[in-house]
């Protein structure tokens, strides 16, 4: 195997080939430089993902407001400083009850 630094280089090179001829495969510029294809395809698809937008996955189904937010933390501290802790059935049970009270009155979590 290759020394650390010229590997780096040598993968380098590859990957400056794989961007500058763009119709050509990661295998061929695998073959000339010496280094692993598969490398080259994930520092490829790092350097897009890093590069393009962030993209954001979720966070629409937000379901409490912040307030509502506040007064669950406050719950479970409350809980915890009264040594009962706070389990998730616990959590549950006062989200669901605080959407059901909620005005305008929305239907609780089922």
């Amino acid at each position: 195997m290759k020394p650390t630094d010229e590997y780096k280089a040598s993968l380098s090179n590859a990957t400056a080939f794989k961007l500058e001829y763009p119709e050509e495969k990661a295998t061929t510029a695998a073959r000339i430089y010496n280094v692993n294809e598969n490398t080259i395809r994930t520092f490829l698809h790092r350097e897009r993902q890093r590069d393009g937008p962030a993209v954001k996955r979720g966070g629409q189904n937000k379901i409490l407001s912040d307030i509502q937010v506040e007064a669950i933390y406050k719950y479970v501290e409350d809980s915890y400083l009264s040594g009962y802790g706070a389990t998730k059935a616990m959590v549950y049970t006062a989200v669901g009850c605080l959407k059901a009270n909620q005005l305008p009155a929305k239907s609780p979590l089922t």
